[in-house]
Order: structure tokens, then C-alpha cells, then sequence
């Protein structure tokens, strides 16, 4: 049976949330343009041709790349609009620059920038020439040509150093004027060669064609002040090409700057010059200034190659004047900044054809990277917006792409100029630039508004009507009139006509003040109509905003219910964690006393503890001090010890030496005074002590090893009788061959020389018996030892042309002896020499039994 399970409370579902009217969310494509190179010369082979004015057609040559891997085939691009190869500058500036111009001055951003490969005219759409201007300096003419008249004195605007800007009264701005105008004018810093160099005429302002169109429909009760700034990005570096040389320090270069958020999470460069123009001329002149530290460099492609990222940003500040139409509003809520961002891209290109080298190719590496970058970051854009996913656009990976993050966010409106060489050869770098331009209008940037700025509530037309004030003030004055209290009030009058005009009633003027009372009554009819047809607006106007006030009112009170019923929830859950606080505190509470009355009873236990740890440590301490004391008490005794066995030892060994030398002397005595045979004696089993007549036995003559024997005296040194030699007839040598007794090892190592013993007649063997030595055809012996030297190395011994037969036993006796000692010391261990030696002594009945034993020492395995 399933135990019962306890209900699981759930919790009560929160009243549905109102829907509110979402608001949509417009977007706008990134529009892309086009334009084409004129050809360098008539006869020139061209891979690009324009369609129509929005389409591009794109042929490969026989020299493509996917022409000779058999993939090449025409292809058509849309653009927004396709300049052919002879627009003019005016009408690119016209289509493409001139709207962003009117958005920039009412206060909505724009960024414009150049694309395309190296060669393709991107600096000059965007520069132009001296006789016709680029758009950079259409845009200057177009903006100073619309606020000529609605422009601020100097040092009215002030950076802030963090992407604003901050407004100052006319006295502070006379004073910062003064101390400007006397600071002096630093030298000219020396032309580098790495700066780019002055154009032709570039800066003669007479042959400068100005752009004398402009922006309507400005807001003449605003004031206006216009910065620039220029900077370039160098291999991923920014540089403020506006920046005071004097205050680069001691290397005299350029210095990095970096790029930082500000309070609306607008991207800006920290520390970036901004100068305020007031006239075109001022502003080229700085720009010209900024192109001078250009980095330019020549190529194959290009002699004047653009090697960074250049953008020239014009930054419009404006606000309000006052009621009377003559100070500036200097509340910062009041004014409004907006920005153009004119960028000229460097162009990508490729080694293998402009054939760069050292710095060239970092440069080209940096650009490439730079403009993949932004390709990437175009894609994931594209992606999102077609799939709905949310991938991390890759802005910080390039600076270029980090500061244009907000422009693509829906900070202002993007344009892109695509320019193209139609040349053959360029087509392989045409074409990557043709889909990353029909890729990029397929990105939308949400649309921009107009940032919301607080309404001082001043009637329009202040200025001019200031204006006309100072004007009729100055006749007046000039007339010759009392001007003094004479005020500007701008206050609105209403009234239905002018004051009544002044007639005289008679018979005679009687149709005639009618006529004109009639024409005043008229006047004042249909000012009342034009006022009660203004009012009916007004009135129709607080209506729907009244109407649209009760709507979100009542949105917002159901918002507000349902946020009062999360809140009742809310304060409900946190009442309830309060008691389960309060709980949890008094449980925690007791759990503390009880930690503390176990921290306590630790505390005693390890107290008893460490001391008898201390009593067990001292304990140890004396057992360690008498077993050293024991340990070298036996050290001692054992020392004493081992003396005393080596004393012993040596006595001993000194005994049995002495004892072993007078059988020697008493063996070769008796040999030299008693000729004849000799008598070996031999002890019994069970008295080894007792002697007894040993057998007389003749030993044949032999030429064996001396060593090969060892003599029963040495250990039997009573001996009866003193020994003797077997006088054996010797036949002579020179009747027959010798035969040899070849006695060598079972396993023997070949010795790889030439120097062999020769022995024509021999008898081989590798375990010698007593039998082969009383054999009576064997007259000589040989034997062949092999050991291990001291050294590591095999040690070969060789014992030959020794007659056996003709050895006294005397001398058979030493030769065992000799033998014996020198075979025990290999092969015997020290504790078993007794035991050979006792075999040797118990032997003494067999024909030749010491050396038998002697020859079968070898036959054991060696013990090093």
C-alpha cells in the first residue's frame, strides 16, 4: 500500500498583467549606394557596368580566379542607387550626405562610411579635390551655410571630457576667450615622412569652390555651436590626429588613446581633441591639419595608399535662448548633442599583388582583420533579425566595429558608400565587396528618435521678434527719442481687431461711416471666426489629448491594481518570512548555546587531553634516553666482542701458518735425507688422532702442475717415517711421442687468438680421474682454468709440459697443497675448506686421492 502524500500548496496565480499599447519598434535597412570609378583609360577592360540606377551587373574576365576553376557567370547587385562612372561629386553629396546633414541638425545621429578595395576611390568620394569637394567638405559648407545666423560666440560650449558638454554664461565665456587669445601659438612640429603629405592646393582657400546649399526649416530660437574631431585607427590602435604634439612627451609621437562608455552607454574616445569652428575655413584647416599625420604609404595598387582607419566626426551642439530671446539656456536637460561621423575605410588587398613587405604586410593584415570583423558582426545582425535569435555580436573584436556599436544599435541612421574599380584585374577583390554590400542592406538598424529634451516653455519666435525690437530701439534712438524705459515684452496680446476708429456722424458723412463701420465690423467678424475656428482646434486638440490622457489613465490604474495585488502578495510572502525569520532566529538562538556548551566541553576534553599527551610525550622521552643509552652500551660490548673474536682469530691463523710451514721444512728435509718410497699414513674413522702404518704405494713419475696435490702431512704432521721418491726407470724422450693429458673446463670460451698450445698427441677430457693419471701412455699434463678476474674480465690459465711421472711424492704433495689452496679460494666458501680438507685427509686409501680431490674442486660452480 503507497503511503498518502501530503498536498503540495500551490500558490495562487497572480492576476494577469494588463496588456499595454506596445509601441512599434520602426526600422530602418542600412542603405548601401554604389559608385563607379570612371576608367583610368578609354580602352580598358572593365568587369563592372551599371544597369540603371539601382542595379549593378558584375562580369568575370578571363583572368578570374572562377573563371579558371570553371565557376564564373555574371551577377547582378540592387543598391539603393548606382552613381555611374560621370556623377559628380555634388550629386553623390546630394543623394547620399545631405539628408544626414539635416538629421545631425535636428539633433538625430548619423555615421557615413567609404568601403571597398584599395584603389577604388574612397578618399576621393569622400576628400574630393580642391576645385570639386569630396562630401567631407560639402557637409561643412551645407552645415555652416544653415547656422551662419544662429551661432554662438566662442567658449559658450565646453567639452566635459566625457562625451557632453557643458554651457557658461557670456562673462565666463568673454574671460576663457581672452586667456585663449593670449596663450601663444606653439611651432610647427616638422613634417615626418611618415605623416601624409599636403595635397596639391589643399589648403588655398581660393581655389576652393564652396557649396552654397542649405538646410530650411531650422530652429531659429536655438542657438548652435560646431566641434570636429579627427581620428584614425592604426593597426587596431587609436590615435587623435588633432592631438598638441607639445604634449606627447619626449618621443614626439602620436599617443594611443582608448575608447570608454558614457552615461547613455554612448561609445567615445577618452581624451579625444575636439575643436570648435566657426566657419568652413576653420574646420578645414583642421582637417587638413589631421590628414598631414595621416598614415599613407605607396603600393603596387596605390602610391598613395590610406593605411588606417580614418574618421572625421562633426559634433553639433545646441539649446534654447531665454523668454526674451537674447541668453542661452544653460541647463544641460535643455541643450541637445548630435553627431556625423564621416569615416574613410582603408582598403583590403591582398600580398600577392601589391607585393608588400615588412611593415606593409602587418598593416594589410591589420586592415583585413579590422574589415572581416565587420563583416562578421554584419552578419550576425543579419542573422538575428532573420532567424529572431539572440547571438553576441562580435563588436570588441576590432575598434572600428567597438566604437560604430551604437549606430547599429539604433543610435542614428547608417549609410555605406560601396566604391568600385571597374578594372579586370581588380575583379577577384570586387566581388567579396559586392556581397558584403548586399548582405549589409539587408541589415535594418532600428530607426532613431529624437532624444527627449525639456520643454522651457518660451513662445516661439523670440529671436526675430528680439530683433525687431533692437531695430526699432535703434531708429528711435537715432530719431532722437526717450528709449530709456523702453522694454521688449513679448507677452501675446488677443484681440478681435484694431481699436475703434474715429468717425463724426453727419447727413452728409453718413454713407460714408456706415461704409467704414461696416468694413470694421467685417474685420471683427472674421477675426471672432478666425479665433473661434483656432479655438475649436485648440479646444478639438485637448479633447483628444484629454481622451488619450483617460486611456493610459485607466491602463495605468489597471497596472496599478495589479501591482497593488503583487504588492499585497509580496508584503503577505514577506510577512510570512518574518515569523519564519523570527523562528529560524530563536532556533538559531538555542543552536548557539548549544555550540557554545560543546565548544566548552571541547575545550575541557582537550585539556585532559594534552595532558596526557604531555604525560605520554615525557614517558616516551625517558624510554627513548635508556634505549640509546642500552643501544650504545651494546655498541660497545659488541665492539668489545668482535676484538676479542679477531684477536682469537688471529691467534689461530697464526697457529695453523706456523704449523703448516714446519711440516713444510720437516717434509723437505726428510726428502733430501731419506731417498726411497714413502710411506703415507692414513688415521681410521673413529681415532682420527691415533697414527698408523699406512701402506707403502710407489707413485708413477709425472709431469703435472705441482699445485695439483696437497700432501696428508699438513694435517697429519706426526708423520712415521719420512717420505720418499719411486726411483722409477724414466724412459727417455726422444723413444716415441709424448702423449698430453688435456684437461680443460666443461664449458670453455674460446679464446680468439692464434697463440694455442700445440699438442699433436693428446687425451682430452673435462673431468679428471685417477685412472688417466696411472695411465701408462700419458707422459705429460696440461690444464686449462678459465675465471673472473678482480676486473670483470675472463682470466685464462694455462698449466702444461710438466712430467708427471718423473715427481717425487714430496713434491706431488706441495704441488696438491699449492693446487688445493689456490682452487679453494675461487671455488670453495671459507666454512667448507675444513670440510675439503678433512675429505682429503679420509682419502689417503685411494692410489691418488688428494689429487683426485684436488682436480674435482673444479667441478663446482665458482662463487664470484
Amino acid at each position: 500500500m503507497k503511503p498518502e502524500r501530503t498536498p503540495m500548496s500551490r500558490r495562487p496565480k497572480p492576476p494577469p498583467k494588463p496588456k499595454t499599447a506596445e509601441r512599434f519598434i520602426e526600422r530602418d535597412p542600412v542603405e548601401v549606394y554604389c559608385r563607379i570609378r570612371p576608367p583610368e583609360t578609354p580602352n580598358q577592360e572593365e568587369c563592372v557596368r551599371a544597369v540603371d540606377s539601382r542595379t549593378v551587373k558584375l562580369t568575370p574576365p578571363d583572368s578570374c580566379f572562377a573563371f579558371r576553376n570553371g565557376h564564373a557567370k555574371e551577377q547582378q547587385y540592387k543598391f539603393r542607387h548606382v552613381f555611374k562612372p560621370d556623377s559628380t561629386q555634388k550629386d553623390v553629396f546630394d543623394y547620399v550626405a545631405k539628408p544626414l546633414v539635416s538629421d545631425v541638425l535636428r539633433g538625430k545621429n548619423g555615421l557615413l562610411f567609404a568601403y571597398g578595395v584599395t584603389g577604388s576611390g574612397k578618399t576621393h568620394t569622400m576628400q574630393g579635390s580642391p576645385h570639386d569637394g569630396g562630401i567631407v567638405p560639402r557637409t561643412l559648407d551645407v552645415v555652416f551655410n544653415s547656422i551662419n545666423e544662429y551661432q554662438t560666440k566662442r567658449c559658450i560650449f565646453k567639452p566635459d571630457g566625457m562625451n557632453g558638454f557643458d554651457a557658461q554664461c557670456e562673462l565666463d565665456a568673454s574671460s576663457e576667450r581672452r586667456r585663449i587669445d593670449a596663450t601663444p601659438i606653439p611651432p610647427k612640429t616638422p613634417k615626418t615622412p611618415r605623416y601624409r603629405r599636403d595635397t596639391s592646393g589643399s589648403q588655398d582657400s581660393s581655389q576652393r569652390i564652396p557649396d552654397s546649399s542649405r538646410i530650411e526649416c531650422i530652429d531659429e530660437d536655438n542657438v548652435f555651436s560646431i566641434f570636429v574631431a579627427y581620428i584614425e585607427i592604426y593597426n587596431n590602435y587609436i590615435y587623435d590626429l588633432l592631438e598638441d604634439l607639445s604634449d606627447a612627451g619626449p618621443s614626439g609621437r602620436l599617443q594611443t588613446k582608448i575608447l570608454r562608455e558614457d552615461a547613455q552607454h554612448n561609445m567615445y574616445v577618452h581624451g579625444c581633441t575636439e575643436v570648435e569652428v566657426k566657419n568652413p575655413d576653420d574646420a578645414l584647416e583642421v582637417l587638413y591639419k589631421g590628414q598631414r599625420r595621416r598614415k599613407i604609404a605607396y603600393t603596387r595598387l596605390n602610391c598613395e595608399s590610406s593605411r588606417s582607419h580614418s574618421i572625421f566626426t562633426i559634433r553639433v551642439v545646441q539649446a534654447p535662448l531665454d523668454a526674451q530671446g537674447e541668453e542661452v539656456v544653460t541647463d544641460k536637460a535643455s541643450m541637445m548633442v548630435s553627431q556625423l561621423s564621416l569615416v574613410d575605410l582603408a582598403g583590403s588587398e591582398r600580398n600577392n599583388r601589391t607585393r608588400a613587405v615588412g611593415d606593409r604586410i602587418k598593416e594589410a593584415g591589420n586592415i583585413n582583420n579590422s574589415l572581416m570583423t565587420l563583416r562578421t558582426c554584419i552578419e550576425v545582425l543579419r542573422e538575428n533579425q532573420m532567424t529572431g535569435s539572440s547571438k553576441k555580436v562580435p563588436y570588441r573584436d576590432s575598434k572600428v566595429t567597438h566604437y560604430f556599436k551604437n549606430y547599429f544599435d539604433g543610435e542614428g541612421k547608417v549609410k555605406m558608400v560601396v566604391c568600385v574599380n571597374p578594372k579586370a584585374d581588380d575583379y577577384d577583390e570586387t566581388l567579396p565587396v559586392m556581397k558584403f554590400a548586399e548582405l549589409a542592406s539587408e541589415v535594418q538598424v532600428q530607426r532613431s528618435v529624437q532624444p527627449p529634451r525639456q520643454d522651457p516653455g518660451f513662445l516661439p519666435g523670440r529671436r526675430r521678434a528680439n530683433q525687431l525690437f533692437k531695430e526699432v530701439r535703434r531708429r528711435l534712438e537715432e530719431e532722437g527719442e526717450n528709449v530709456k524705459n523702453l522694454e521688449v515684452d513679448l507677452t501675446p496680446i488677443y484681440t478681435l481687431a484694431p481699436a475703434w476708429p474715429a468717425v463724426s456722424y453727419t447727413a452728409e458723412t453718413r454713407d460714408d461711416v456706415i461704409m467704414k463701420l461696416k468694413a470694421y465690423l467685417q474685420k471683427r467678424i472674421h477675426s471672432r471666426e478666425k479665433l473661434q475656428t483656432e479655438l475649436k482646434g485648440k479646444i478639438l486638440t485637448m479633447h483628444t489629448n484629454v481622451v488619450e490622457m483617460e486611456k493610459e489613465n485607466l491602463i495605468m490604474k489597471k497596472e496599478i491594481m495589479s501591482l497593488r495585488s503583487l504588492y499585497d502578495d509580496a508584503m503577505a510572502k514577506v510577512r510570512t518570512l518574518e515569523s519564519m525569520l523570527l523562528n529560524a532566529e530563536s532556533v538559531n538562538e538555542s543552536l548557539q548555546r548549544k555550540f557554545t556548551d560543546y565548544n566548552n566541553l571541547v575545550d575541557e576534553c582537550n585539556a585532559v587531553r594534552e595532558e596526557r599527551d604531555l604525560a605520554k610525550s615525557q614517558g616516551q622521552l625517558e624510554k627513548q634516553k635508556m634505549k640509546a643509552r642500552l643501544k650504545s652500551k651494546l655498541e660497545v660490548e659488541k665492539d668489545k666482542l668482535k676484538n676479542d673474536m679477531q684477536a682469537k682469530l688471529s691467534e689461530q691463523k697464526s697457529k695453523m701458518y706456523h704449523s703448516q710451514v714446519r711440516a713444510l721444512q720437516e717434509i723437505f728435509l726428510d726428502n733430501n735425507q731419506t731417498p726411497g718410497n714413502v710411506r703415507v699414513p692414513s688415521t681410521s674413522d673413529s681415532d682420527l688422532h691415533q697414527p698408523r702404518q699406512c701402506s707403502q704405494s710407489s707413485i708413477k713419475g709425472s709431469t703435472s702442475d705441482p699445485k695439483l696435490n696437497i700432501s696428508q702431512a699438513f694435517l697429519t704432521p706426526d708423520l712415521r717415517g719420512p717420505a720418499v721418491s719411486n726411483q722409477r726407470h724414466r724412459r727417455s724422450r726422444s723413444q716415441g711421442a709424448d702423449m698430453w693429458l688435456d684437461h680443460r673446463p666443461g664449458q670453455e670460451v674460446p679464446l680468439g687468438t692464434v697463440l694455442q698450445p700445440n699438442l699433436p698427441r693428446r687425451k682430452s677430457v673435462t673431468r679428471l680421474r685417477s685412472g688417466d693419471l696411472l695411465d701408462g701412455r700419458v707422459t705429460n699434463y696440461c690444464l686449462t682454468t678459465q675465471q673472473q678476474d678482480s676486473e670483470g674480465e675472463l682470466e685464462t690459465k694455462l698449466y702444461k709440459n710438466m712430467n708427471w711421472q718423473v715427481l717425487e711424492w714430496g713434491q706431488h704433495v706441495l704441488l696438491c697443497w699449492l693446487l688445493f689452496c689456490d682452487l679453494a679460494i675461487y671455488y670453495l666458501r671459507p666454512e667448507e675448506v675444513p670440510r675439503w680438507c678433512y675429505r682429503m685427509w679420509r682419502s689417503s686409501s685411494s692410489e691418488i686421492p688428494w689429487l683426485s680431490l684436488c682436480l674435482s674442486v673444479p667441478q663446482m660452480e665458482p662463487l664470484r
